[in-house]
């Protein structure tokens, strides 16, 4: 017994280390108390390893944290800026987490696995929604822009006798001439206007979203020189507003990958599908068109959400919902006082109302430049009116007579 019990405390060269459940430290070396087959043998080299890793960055980490660079940067990470949970999020993940491990030659499977992943779908992304805007202009607007210029060509042919308009020769045209003619966009200025001021506001929220994400990126302080790119992501869970990936800091790699991946893209998507729409919605031959073309241009704006939801494992989905920006605290708000912290918010509202103002003054340029109908002398908004107004029930609810049968 007593041979059997210094056996067994005997550390063998095959045993592998592993993490107490506190994670900070190492656990003795043990030895089985039996021999294991090959298969035994590579699953506890993986175990192995992987327990190696994490031993490894529990000293990394003890290290930093007797960095006073590093450690007054986590100390100051404490304003949140969430990480939409969609394909550009799933994006800002792997150059936050998994490039910087690629670059090391320290990526796990699920780390090159997901990259190729994510990569996969961030371009299947980009391919989808630029083939929706490609068919948009092809196939819906520029047809649109060329019924409309005939429609108005027609109606200055029929209607203008000498240059002037002829109400006489108006009243002529066909109903149906005149339905799709005061039916035409351009020609309610107002609810066209409310229309695209609507749809360019929902870009102005992707924009306003991006720029503030590209701010809070690049605001972050640069990791500190000789630190491994792994302590760029902290787990700060029990921080209020933290969660398990929390990006603290980021190194020159890692910003320029965020602007030339995520921010730049999403700016020049966002331009192009604002433009866009706008002329498919003021090309709209009808006021049933106008409404059924602004649903169409919402579904578009929503690509890179339902392709997330659709195809992205529930853990990556997981994982990016818990991806943060963390942020230095404000020294404004921490020395300001009440004073000052109103007049901060006072700005929110001027900043806000500039951005209210920029989205009007897009709508009034798009409007008075648009390329449909140059030109365009604003002269079939007078003419449709009387028209219109005729258009309405000549059988009133309650009345039973109005369709005799003999």
């Amino acid at each position: 017994m007593t041979h059997m019990t210094s056996t067994m405390q005997q550390p063998d060269k095959d045993a592998y280390t592993a993490l107490k459940p506190g994670g900070a430290e190492l656990v003795e070396h043990y030895a089985p108390l039996h021999p294991r087959g090959p298969d035994e043998d590579n699953v506890h080299r993986k175990v192995s390893a992987l327990d190696e890793k994490k031993a490894e960055f529990e000293q990394i980490l003890i290290k930093a944290e007797q960095n006073p660079e590093y450690a007054e940067i986590v100390r100051n990470a404490t304003r949140p800026e969430d990480i939409p949970n969609d394909t550009w999020g799933a994006m800002v993940f792997i150059v936050v987490e998994d490039f910087p491990d690629l670059r090391a030659g320290r990526a796990v499977i699920e780390g090159k696995v997901r990259t190729f992943f994510v990569l996969f779908m961030w371009i299947g992304n980009l391919f989808i929604q630029g083939i929706l805007l490609f068919f948009i202009a092809k196939l819906l607007m520029l047809p649109e822009i060329h019924d409309a210029q005939n429609l108005y060509k027609k109606y200055h042919e029929d209607s203008f006798a000498g240059g002037i308009f002829d109400p006489h020769l108006f009243e002529s045209m066909s109903h149906l001439e005149k339905k799709h003619l005061c039916g035409m966009a351009l020609s309610q200025y107002a609810f066209v206007r409310v229309i695209i001021f609507l749809w360019v506001a929902t870009n102005m929220c992707e924009v306003r979203d991006n720029y503030r994400m590209m701010i809070a990126s690049c605001g972050l302080p640069n990791l500190p020189d000789g630190t491994d790119t792994r302590l760029m992501v902290r787990d700060l869970h029990e921080r209020e507003g933290g969660g398990e990936y929390c990006v603290i800091c980021l190194n020159w790699k890692g910003k320029l990958g965020l602007l030339f991946l995520v921010f730049i893209p999403k700016y020049f998507i966002a331009i192009v599908l604002t433009f866009t729409g706008c002329l498919w919605l003021a090309s709209a031959e009808s006021i049933g068109d106008l409404i059924l073309n602004s649903l169409a241009l919402a579904f578009v704006t929503r690509v890179d959400e339902l392709m997330a939801t659709a195809f992205f494992p529930y853990k990556l989905q997981e994982d990016i919902a818990t991806l943060s920006i963390m942020l230095p605290t404000d020294p404004d708000e921490l020395n300001g006082d009440d004073q000052t912290n109103m007049i901060n918010r006072t700005w929110a509202y001027v900043k806000c109302t500039s951005m209210m103002l920029v989205t009007l003054l897009i709508v009034e340029v798009i409007i008075s430049l648009q390329p449909i109908i140059p030109n365009y002398a604003d002269d079939v908004a007078t003419p449709c009116v009387a028209f219109l107004q005729k258009q309405v029930p000549w059988c009133s609810p309650w009345q039973k007579d109005c369709f005799p049968t003999s």
